[in-house]
């Protein structure tokens, strides 16, 4: 039984930790069947300290972290009612073979972990789901889940901005390919990636332009939305300063290539952060839940339906999982290839 942790000043370095104990009166413990590993987890490592993911599944050994995954788990032994051993439920888990959780607020739909240290955390972290079909197999929805629900809220925010281009740096990543797929006929969607990609993203479909990053000053329209996904702080400066006069906004999703510092100063906008669920709060109140939810279920059929370029790889207990972890975040992972690990 294994949790891996990572070390925080080394983050391609991890360390096998023993799995959760029993359960006590409020707990459960759930043994972590498969979860996905993308560049998705990678920024929940590099911003550990000033997102607070590190705080989700707090580590006692100095210097380490336990990356937070989404995927599925099964209860195993439970003193709450109304979680049995053998429920299945999709969520937020530790990097392990196993966590403990304190179900609350528990019914058919799932339960949230009323855990002390996660009440001051994001809700929609928080929420545990009853496993069910309705986002398509185990392996997509533990690949495409969450991160399909950040593409289709970055598309709603930004289909109602006055701009004729979308450009998405680390349009290889799966979340930029959902962006891309969901505003590909509504306003000219340009990727930028390494050219060792882009061939890839061309061959989905889903993008009017695929340029290498070199080529910024290639890229066309007259009124421009930047998303990026690379965190790439020399490249966000030279997009701003290329296409000075025709961008119109900048936001920051990720950090694929978190390596490289960023720029405080930029000319043209200020490049706005983007925060998945305080966005997602505000449509759902908005369009109500169920509203939300139509929304984001009409736009990831849509979107499962074009994923032929899809191609899952696992990846098996700690060794596996490490040196793939190793991988990732040295950015040695083919974009075609869906990783599911367990430990």
């Amino acid at each position: 039984m294994t949790t891996l942790a990572v070390n925080k000043a080394e983050l391609a370095a991890t360390i096998a930790l023993p799995d959760p104990p029993p359960p006590v009166a409020g707990q459960a413990r759930f043994l972590v069947e498969k979860f996905a590993l993308t560049a998705n987890n990678v920024t929940y490592a590099v911003h550990g300290d000033d997102f607070a993911y590190w705080h989700f599944y707090p580590c006692a050994e100095l210097g380490l972290g336990i990356v937070p995954v989404w995927g599925f788990a099964a209860a195993e032994a439970s003193t709450v009612e109304a979680v049995t051993a053998g429920h299945r439920f999709f969520g937020y888990w530790p990097m392990a073979s196993a966590a403990l959780l304190e179900p609350a607020a528990a019914n058919r739909a799932g339960f949230t972990d009323g855990a002390a240290h996660r009440a001051q955390l994001p809700p929609f972290y928080n929420r545990y789901n009853t496993a069910g079909s309705d986002w398509g197999s185990d392996d997509l929805q533990c690949l495409f889940r969450p991160l399909y629900a950040t593409s289709f809220l970055i598309d709603a925010l930004l289909s109602t901005r006055p701009v004729d281009t979308l450009l998405l740096s680390s349009a290889s990543s799966k979340t930029a390919l959902g962006v891309a797929q969901a505003a590909k006929g509504r306003q000219r969607v340009v990727g930028l990636t390494s050219p060792g990609n882009r061939a890839f993203c061309e061959a989905t479909g889903y993008y009017d332009v695929v340029l290498p990053y070199a080529d910024v000053a290639a890229v066309p329209g007259d009124a421009i939305a930047f998303v990026d996904f690379s965190g790439n702080g020399a490249l966000r400066l030279d997009v701003h300063t290329r296409l000075q006069g025709r961008l119109m906004e900048s936001h920051v999703v990720g950090d694929t290539h978190w390596q490289t510092a960023n720029v405080a100063e930029l000319p043209g906008p200020p490049a706005e952060l983007f925060f998945a669920p305080t966005v997602a709060q505000a449509r759902v109140a908005e369009w109500g839940a169920a509203g939300f939810d139509a929304r984001l279920s009409a736009a990831w059929k849509r979107f499962a339906g074009t994923l032929d370029w899809l191609k899952i790889e696992t990846a098996s207990g700690r060794h596996e999982v490490a040196d793939a972890w190793a991988d990732l975040v040295r950015g040695r992972i083919n974009p075609a290839v869906g990783l599911i690990a367990s430990l």
